[in-house]
């Protein structure tokens, strides 16, 4: 490495054109110092190759540089590297002292790799080897670098944390999936849900062709979605139930498969005589089917968004809620006999003796968070819209609901609370 000290007149540097850092910071304080004290570490600068007036660029001490006009000084000492000879050695170097000194912001790293990335010679490799970097780390930057200007600044105001950044670099291809994951960013369980319901929709877009090829390959008939709202009670028999491709050809069944909904629609016609007899529906009945089928699909994906938050809660319980879950137990007492499914247990052939060991290996904060949790009878209620009415009945899921919240801290995603609102609606109409 080739260096001399040497002071330069102010006038003679330049912040270097490929400057990592975009933000210096207010200097106030640091020009203040300087005043007093002088600038007690030189700048490191190196040659300036841009055919401009200066003579050299700063690749370390922008903040001093700043201060020091600010603070009205005529010379600077710097350290000036005559063996950064070239650009990308320039970066790498600018790179290394921000990075050591924890300088720099992620997105100032992310857009410095993709810079040094663009170079004749330069990969994740030799970026990571030049750099002193892990190879995953300065790939996963490179991809940061290609998220929306939107992305970013949620970054740069820490709403948008790394590992939820990564994901949404799956999601640079599609605008409006990003957008809406933005949004619920800084909601955990939304997020999961948003999340959840975008990966269910892309694998189905991706997987639809080869699917639609592979219903008509053994039989099924594809027919298009049915225009207007009232199809599905009159013309067309629907089946809400899940069946197998073979039952489904067996029962003469046809399929719509398309991209307004990511599942398949099994149907087939109506009898004249049936559809006959099928009473007409209201406009204002057809907007309550179609807004309770938005409503259960909601709560399908919000289902494992709650299944999954239940499961860390077993398996990573807060210390300070152990007590009151315990004393919860102890007052409302449910058997443990049926928790396999919690414990990740779901063989339907399952051993008492290989439920009994499992729970016998969680400890006391685990076990307390289990026994409290043991309330799946009702959970089992909420994929179903009429669960989540208020009140008594066979099917209420209100005690539990009450639980998640006040005990876990469960936070209801939109698609929940939109549920909730749909029947805070309903007791309001029965009421007038």
């Amino acid at each position: 490495m080739s260096t001399r000290f040497q002071e330069i007149a102010i006038g003679a540097l330049a912040i270097h054109p490929k400057n990592v850092r975009r933000d210096v910071g207010i200097v106030t304080d640091l020009a203040n110092s300087i005043t007093a004290q002088g600038i007690m570490q030189p700048l490191v600068v190196a040659p300036d190759f841009s055919q401009a007036s200066f003579q050299y660029v700063i690749i370390a001490g922008h903040r001093r540089y700043a201060a020091a006009q600010l603070a009205n000084l005529d010379v600077l000492p710097c350290v000036i590297r005559e063996d950064l000879n070239t650009e990308p050695k320039q970066l790498e170097a600018m790179l290394v002292e921000n990075t050591q000194r924890t300088d720099l912001t992620i997105n100032e790293e992310a857009a410095a790799y993709q810079t040094l990335a663009e170079f004749d010679g330069y990969n994740v490799k030799t970026i990571a080897k030049a750099t002193g970097r892990s190879q995953s780390l300065v790939r996963s930057r490179i991809a940061l670098a290609n998220l929306s200007e939107d992305a970013k600044d949620k970054i740069e105001d820490r709403t948008l944390n790394i590992d939820q950044a990564l994901v949404l670099v799956d999601f640079t291809d599609d605008e409006a999936a990003t957008k809406r994951l933005l949004r619920v960013a800084d909601k955990p369980n939304d997020w999961a849900f948003q999340l959840a319901k975008e990966t269910k929709t892309r694998a189905w877009l991706e997987n639809l062709p080869r699917l639609t090829a592979e219903l008509q390959g053994a039989g099924v008939d594809i027919v298009e979605r049915p225009e207007g709202q009232n199809w599905t009670w009159t013309g067309w028999r629907v089946s809400y139930t899940g069946m197998t491709v073979a039952e489904a050809v067996a029962g003469g069944w046809s399929a719509i498969c398309d991209e307004s909904d990511p599942e398949i629609t099994w149907l087939k016609e109506r009898p004249a005589s049936a559809t006959a007899t099928v009473p007409q529906r209201t406009p204002a009945q057809l907007a309550d089917d179609i807004r309770r089928q938005e409503l259960t699909r909601g709560l399908a994906t919000a289902m494992e968004v709650r299944t999954q938050f239940i499961k860390e809660a077993i398996q990573k319980p807060a210390a300070d809620k152990t007590h009151e879950m315990l004393v919860d137990y102890v007052l409302e007492r449910h058997h443990i006999g049926d928790i396999a499914p919690w414990l990740g247990l779901e063989d339907e052939d399952i051993d008492q003796q290989e439920v009994i060991d499992a729970v016998e290996k969680l400890n006391i904060p685990q076990l307390v968070a289990l026994m409290h949790v043991d309330q799946f009878e009702r959970e089992i209620h909420m994929d179903d819209v009429s669960g989540w009415r208020a009140g008594p009945g066979w099917q209420s899921t209100e005690a539990w609901r009450g639980r998640l919240a006040t005990v876990h801290g469960y936070q209801w995603t939109e698609a929940e609370q939109a549920v909730i609102t749909y029947h805070h609606e309903a007791e309001g109409n029965d009421d007038e």
